[in-house]
C-alpha cells in the first residue's frame, strides 16, 4: 500500500549562466527529476543539462499572455494543478538565477501551494547579484548597495513619475536587474537621469559568463547597447557633494556646512539669529507666484527649504530632533487628517475636508491635554498686522461675528458703543 503524502513541488536556480555555478543541491534535483517544468528555456545552463524529454516549458506564455505577471500567474497555476493531479510524484521547477531572489513567479507560487496544502521546497541557488559582485569589485555590504528590477523602474515612472527623483539614492551604487530589452532601457534611462547627468558612465554586466563589464553613457543606454536576459545594469554612486535632485544629498551638504571645517557664518547660527530669513524666504516666494515668473518661484522654494533644512541641522546638533523627524511628524499629520482618503471616512467636497480637518485638529489638541477658549487663541503674532487681521477676522466669522453688508456692520458698532457709554459716562 503507498503511503498518501501531499503534493510537492521544489523550486531549483539554475544561477546566472555558468553551468559550473549550479548548486550541488539544485544538479542533484534537476537530475532525478522525472520532468522539469522550466521558466524559461533562454539560459546557457538548459543547454548544458541536456533534460530531453523531461523537459517542459513555460516559454509560449510569453507571447499569448498580453503581460509578464499575468505569465508568472498562469505558470504558479499550472504547477500548482499538475501538483495536485500527480501527487507521487515531486514537480521540479526550474529558474534563472536564485529563486529567492528577484523572482516574481516563486512568490505567486508561494501563496498558490499554501491556499492549495501543496508542499513547497526552494533551493536557493546564485543569483546574478553574487556573479555582478563578483565582475564589478563591489561588496553590497560595506558599499550600501541598492537593487531594483527595471519592470518596476518603469512601472513607476508612468503611475507615480513625481517621485521618481527620490525612490532611489544616487549617493550609492544600485543594480539594476531584468533590463533585457531596449525598450525597459529607455525607461531606466529616463527615470535615472532625474537624478545622474546624461554622460554618467553605468556598466552593463553579463554576470557569471566570463565576460568583462561593458562601460556606456548613460544618454545612450536605449541606443544599441547590448542587452539580453542575463543583462544586469550597475549605477556607480555620485559623490556625497554634488548638488543633485535627491533630499539626501541636500541634508548631506547642510550637514557639512555646520559641521566640523564647515562654513563659519552657518556654524555661529541659532534658531533665532535666522527666524527672521524664514518669513522672508517664505515672502520672496509668494511674491515670485505673483509675478508668474515660475523659475523664480522655483528657486525661492529652493530658499524656503534650505530654511527648514538649516533649522533642523542645528535642532539635530542640539539633540532636539532632525530632518528626518519633521518628515515622519508631517507624513503622520497628513495622514491622520485625511481619513477620507488613507481611511473609511468619505467626504466629497472640500467644504467636507475642511470640516474634518477642523474637527481632526480639536481632537489632537484635547489628546494633548491642549485647552483653546478663545477662537481667537493660535493666531501667529509673527504674522504681518494686516494678514493678521485678516486671519483673525476668519476666525470671528467661523463663530457667527459676520455680516452681509456695511450697514449691518456699523448698526453693530452703535449698539456696542452704546453699550460702553452706559459703563462710562464721560465718553458719551
Amino acid at each position: 500500500m503507498i503511503e498518501a503524502r501531499a503534493p510537492q513541488i521544489t523550486v531549483v536556480g539554475l544561477g546566472p549562466g555558468d553551468p559550473a555555478l549550479l548548486t550541488v543541491g539544485a544538479s542533484q534535483k534537476l537530475a532525478a527529476a522525472t520532468a522539469v517544468y522550466l521558466r524559461t528555456t533562454r539560459h546557457p545552463t538548459v543547454q548544458a543539462l541536456e533534460l530531453g524529454e523531461r523537459q517542459h516549458s513555460f516559454d509560449y506564455l510569453y507571447n499569448t499572455l498580453p503581460t509578464v505577471d499575468e505569465v508568472y500567474e498562469r505558470i504558479a497555476d499550472t504547477l500548482v494543478q499538475i501538483a495536485l493531479g500527480d501527487p507521487l510524484h515531486e514537480v521540479v521547477y526550474a529558474v534563472p538565477g536564485s529563486p529567492a531572489i528577484g523572482e516574481h513567479s516563486v512568490l505567486l507560487l508561494r501563496e498558490r501551494a499554501r491556499t492549495a496544502g501543496v508542499s513547497l521546497s526552494i533551493l536557493p541557488g546564485i543569483s546574478a547579484l553574487e556573479a555582478a559582485f563578483v565582475e564589478l569589485g563591489i561588496d553590497p555590504i560595506g558599499d550600501g548597495l541598492q537593487t531594483v528590477d527595471a519592470p518596476e523602474l518603469a512601472h513607476l515612472l508612468e503611475e507615480r513619475p513625481s517621485v521618481i527623483s527620490q525612490f532611489l539614492n544616487p549617493t550609492l551604487p544600485i543594480l539594476i536587474t531584468g533590463i533585457w530589452q531596449h525598450g525597459l532601457a529607455a525607461s531606466v534611462k529616463l527615470f535615472l537621469m532625474a537624478n545622474y547627468p546624461p554622460d554618467w558612465s553605468v556598466q552593463l554586466v553579463r554576470a557569471g559568463l566570463g565576460e568583462a563589464p561593458t562601460p556606456v553613457a548613460l544618454e545612450n543606454l536605449d541606443r544599441g547597447a547590448p542587452l539580453d536576459h542575463l543583462t544586469t545594469l550597475y549605477v556607480p554612486p555620485l559623490p556625497l557633494d554634488e548638488p543633485g535632485t535627491h533630499f539626501y544629498q541636500l541634508t548631506h551638504i547642510v550637514a557639512r556646512l555646520r559641521g566640523t571645517g564647515g562654513c563659519p557664518w552657518d556654524r555661529e547660527q541659532t534658531h533665532d539669529s535666522i527666524k527672521r530669513n524664514m518669513l522672508e524666504e517664505a515672502y520672496e516666494a509668494v511674491e515670485a507666484l505673483d509675478s508668474g515668473d515660475l523659475h523664480a518661484f522655483e528657486e525661492e522654494l529652493g530658499d524656503v527649504l534650505m530654511q527648514v533644512s538649516l533649522q533642523s541641522e542645528i535642532a539635530h546638533t542640539d539633540s532636539d530632533f532632525d530632518i528626518g523627524d519633521v518628515i515622519r511628524g508631517l507624513s503622520a499629520k497628513l495622514v491622520r487628517r485625511h481619513p477620507h482618503v488613507f481611511g473609511d471616512t468619505e467626504a466629497s467636497s472640500a467644504s467636507e475636508v475642511l470640516a474634518n480637518w477642523a474637527q481632526i485638529k480639536q481632537e489632537e489638541r484635547a489628546d494633548r491635554g491642549e485647552t483653546r477658549p478663545s477662537a481667537l487663541d493660535g493666531v501667529p503674532t509673527a504674522l504681518p498686522a494686516l494678514a493678521r487681521a485678516q486671519m483673525i477676522s476668519g476666525r470671528a466669522a467661523k463663530t457667527g461675528f459676520d455680516w452681509r453688508d456695511t450697514a449691518e456692520v456699523w448698526q453693530k458698532v452703535r449698539e456696542d458703543f452704546s453699550r460702553l457709554s452706559r459703563h462710562i459716562p464721560t465718553i458719551a
